[in-house]
């Protein structure tokens, strides 16, 4: 874009053209006029895309030449007044300005002004570039040792923070100042940019400003890799600065990576060990958070990498001991929990970011752990008919008892001794024992067993304490029980 600043204080425009050059380096080119004479004469030669003019300096006469020429502008035409007077507001209106200062100028104003008027600019289409699209794919994706990019172009590759904004972002980026050394190819989801320079630094700073300012206008953040390598080809330059980007899942967006700065991962084991799911399903029934936490950030230790693909087949393994927990409190009944468990296994496999990651199954389990909570007081989670099928299956076993039970369940022996009595309508210690005696008489009708035998294959190791119980549920002996 060329821009053509009139104003009588050289010290004034000065300062407006460092500021614009550091903002739009190598993309503005700027031409200043003290001289009223002067003005036609630059207009005509320098032919600029826009003007920042004093209109102070300018008579209020419409048939002046002057004013014809402005009129005949082609390129905005932006003014500034030392007096924001009624006068000076009709001159703005008969140029037809874009925008009105009053000095002093607000220079971010102003650098957004002008960045509007460069995206409303006629570009000239890069035909060279549109010609040689299909070579450059080509060589991006297939093996070609003789393929590479010219030495004065720098290789980069923009990646969105959201990918649903794609089209924008590349829209964009054919529409800033910048783009006018910068050959832009569309991917599927990251942008590869070849910057039109030798020197490393333009580039940098170059990509710095698209950073801010594509937050500035979207809201979001930009990763940007450079390929900051020796020169090779096309596919091999692709294939660093893509795995350069990679970090972005350790590290968030809104920053620069480099090809030739890449962290090393360290070998893991995706799947859990036994130790480890108890250990998780213990934290989420003891209801401790911070337990889960620190299972969890032990994966984001500061220096120490893994792949993409261990990490997120290690935490689909934590959501299914998670899924485990939901199960048993009957949570995955609620249509809102069960959606944002789906929701939370779409994150694991495809959320860029690591961090978000990890945080979304903490504020998850941490929803768990309280409806669970609730369950229990509300005596929503049916413990005593789990500890009905626990008795079936151990009524065999000497060592089963309530305090075994209810750490089976997750819960103290004092709370399932209280449901379990007003559930069944008598303690567990004497159901157990009815549950026992039950099997015994089966087997002292059905087998020929010494009475000790069948006390201790119904849980009893003392066979006068089974002969005790016995008696005191059927009111004799089993020897008699046997014999009539």
């Amino acid at each position: 874009m060329k821009l053509l600043l009139i104003d009588r204080d050289p010290t004034e425009l000065a300062g407006i053209k460092w500021f614009l050059h550091t903002y739009f380096p190598g993309d503005v080119f700027i031409e200043m006029c003290t001289s009223i004479s002067e003005v036609t004469q630059s207009i005509r030669q320098f032919e600029p895309d826009a003007i920042l003019l004093n209109i102070d300096l300018f008579p209020n006469n419409r048939l002046n030449a002057l004013y014809r020429d402005l009129q005949k502008l082609s390129g905005a035409i932006l003014a500034m007044t030392t007096e924001p007077l009624f006068k000076n507001a009709l001159k703005a209106i008969d140029l037809q300005v874009a925008h009105l200062f009053v000095k002093p100028i607000d220079l971010e104003l102003l650098k957004q002004k002008l960045a509007a008027i460069s995206l409303r600019t006629p570009k000239i289409t890069d035909y060279a570039q549109e010609a040689t699209n299909d070579s450059f794919y080509y060589q991006l994706f297939l093996d070609n040792k003789s393929s590479s990019i010219e030495p004065t172009l720098h290789f980069t590759m923009i990646e969105p923070e959201h990918h649903e904004i794609f089209n924008k972002l590349y829209t964009w980026l054919q529409q800033t100042p910048i783009h006018f050394h910068m050959k832009t190819y569309p991917l599927s989801n990251k942008i590869v940019c070849l910057f039109d320079t030798d020197d490393i630094k333009m580039v940098e700073k170059d990509v710095r400003t698209l950073i801010k300012e594509w937050r500035l206008i979207s809201n979001s953040s930009l990763n940007i890799g450079i390929y900051d390598g020796t020169p090779t080809t096309i596919k091999n330059m692709y294939a660093l600065t893509k795995r350069a980007l990679h970090q972005s899942f350790y590290e968030g967006f809104g920053h620069i990576f480099y090809a030739s700065k890449q962290f090393e991962t360290q070998p893991f084991d995706p799947l859990l060990t036994p130790e480890e799911q108890q250990l998780l399903i213990s934290s989420l029934e003891d209801g401790n958070l911070e337990a889960v936490k620190t299972f969890l950030y032990r994966l984001s230790n500061e220096g120490i990498y893994y792949e993409q693909d261990d990490l997120r087949i290690h935490l689909t393994s934590v959501l299914a001991q998670i899924r485990r927990f939901m199960l048993k409190y009957k949570l995955h009944e609620k249509a809102v929990i069960e959606q944002n468990y789906r929701q939370l296994f779409h994150i694991i496999i495809e959320h860029p970011i690591f961090y978000t990651i990890l945080n979304s199954i903490i504020s998850f389990t941490q929803t768990l752990i309280e409806l669970a909570r609730e369950a229990r007081m509300e005596k929503r989670a049916d413990y005593v008919e789990l500890a009905l099928e626990i008795i079936d299956q151990h009524f065999k076993d000497s060592a089963l008892s309530l305090p075994f039970v209810a750490h089976k369940l997750g819960i103290s022996p004092n709370y399932l001794s209280t449901i379990f009595s007003k559930k069944q309508g008598l303690p567990f210690k004497r159901y157990l024992q009815q549950v026992r005696i039950h099997h015994a008489t089966k087997m002292l009708l059905e087998t020929d067993f010494a009475i000790s035998e069948i006390a201790h294959l119904n849980g009893f190791d003392d066979p006068n304490y089974f002969i005790k119980i016995f008696k005191q549920q059927t009111g004799i002996t089993p020897n008699r029980y046997r014999k009539k």
